[in-house]
């Protein structure tokens, strides 16, 4: 074995120990943020855990089936009638976070286009792809680190805050349980992978994720297979996904480009927290509890909003259906939107 894959085992293992350490102090989010801390300190000093892109998409299908799994027909047709107030909440979000993105290309010395790119409340992968466009130097990293940026602090700041207020739950849970790992879950989190793998040949953002919550949702509402993930390997999936948070924080890039960290992560804030604000505004007229209200119009990524949902004992319903329009809001308009501001803004 080579002195790599030793460090990497022994930052896998300090990420679960501290995972576990952070869980008996009772840190909201302690499977996440211990890992991501771990990784992130691992990152930073040059020495960070490379990247496993078939690890990420499989922690994303471990979550999304788990959480489909806490659906009912009857949950589902409660979130019917809220759908065009998904739509329209989405479609505010990305004006807000077009507006805001004036002050980063302002401040952070990016160029317009880049700036949408890097503040728009899309997938990391996906905003920097968008972004090799770009005439800029360097603009598919800058938007990365500042997509990371956003999800990252919006996954530190939630839990903790929300730990303080709570305010009630409702909607679907997950259905992790016990500790086999049974042929029907087995089945069912290969038939979400496939599904995951079709999404993503077609462009979907954060495929795995919703194609495993969507096959989840039929095996749930069919009963054809009713497999179960276990709570041991929810836990695994989310260490998997601590530590990919903590590793796009590389020595390198965040040296090349400190200013760009700095005021990416100030607007960053300024536009989710107004984001959030909206969010409120409508909890009330949709009969939602402001907690929950708050993860579901936070812009801080589907996987990571769902777990902290289930991590303070939050229904995920409302939380996964905004999530997932905001996602088909942002797939199809970020680069007709980008296009259009840029005239706008000329």
């Amino acid at each position: 074995m080579s002195k790599g894959h030793v460090f990497t085992a022994l930052v896998i293992a300090a990420a679960a120990a501290t995972g576990h350490a952070a869980n008996l102090a009772g840190i909201p989010l302690p499977w996440i943020l211990g890992p991501m801390l771990v990784s992130a300190v691992a990152a930073l000093s040059g020495l960070g855990v490379p990247e496993s892109l078939t690890v990420r998409r499989g922690a994303q299908v471990v979550v999304g089936t788990s959480v489909g799994h806490g659906f009912t027909a009857a949950v589902l047709l409660s979130l019917a009638w809220q759908v065009p107030w998904m739509v329209l909440f989405a479609l505010w979000s990305l004006c807000i976070a077009a507006v805001c993105s004036l002050l980063l290309a302002r401040w952070g010395g990016l160029d317009r286009r880049t700036a949408l790119l890097a503040n728009l409340p899309g997938g990391v992968a996906e905003m920097a792809f968008l972004g090799d466009d770009s005439q800029s130097r360097g603009a598919s990293t800058a938007i990365s680190l500042i997509q990371a940026m956003r999800v990252t602090s919006l996954v530190i700041l939630l839990p903790l805050l929300l730990s303080l207020f709570l305010d009630g739950s409702g909607g679907a849970g997950t259905a992790a349980g016990g500790a086999e790992l049974g042929a029907e879950t087995l089945l069912i989190l290969a038939i979400g992978f496939a599904a995951g793998w079709c999404m993503n040949r077609v462009g979907i953002q954060n495929a795995f994720i919703v194609g495993a919550l969507l096959v989840s949702v039929v095996d749930t509402l069919t009963g054809a297979l009713g497999g179960r993930v276990p709570q041991w390997l929810f836990i695994v999936a989310q260490i998997a996904i601590g530590l990919t948070l903590g590793a796009r924080f590389k020595r390198e890039e965040i040296a090349r480009l400190p200013r760009i960290l700095a005021v990416g992560l100030g607007v960053s804030l300024i536009t989710s927290t107004l984001i959030i604000l909206s969010a409120w505004s409508i909890a009330s007229p949709l009969d939602i509890p402001l907690s929950i209200m708050t993860l579901a119009g936070s812009p801080g990524g589907i996987a990571e909003m769902m777990i902290t949902a289930t991590s303070l004992g939050l229904g995920v319903a409302e939380v996964v259906a905004f999530q997932m329009v905001r996602i088909i809001v942002v797939n199809l308009s970020a680069s007709p939107v980008a296009r259009l501001w840029l005239r706008v803004t000329s």
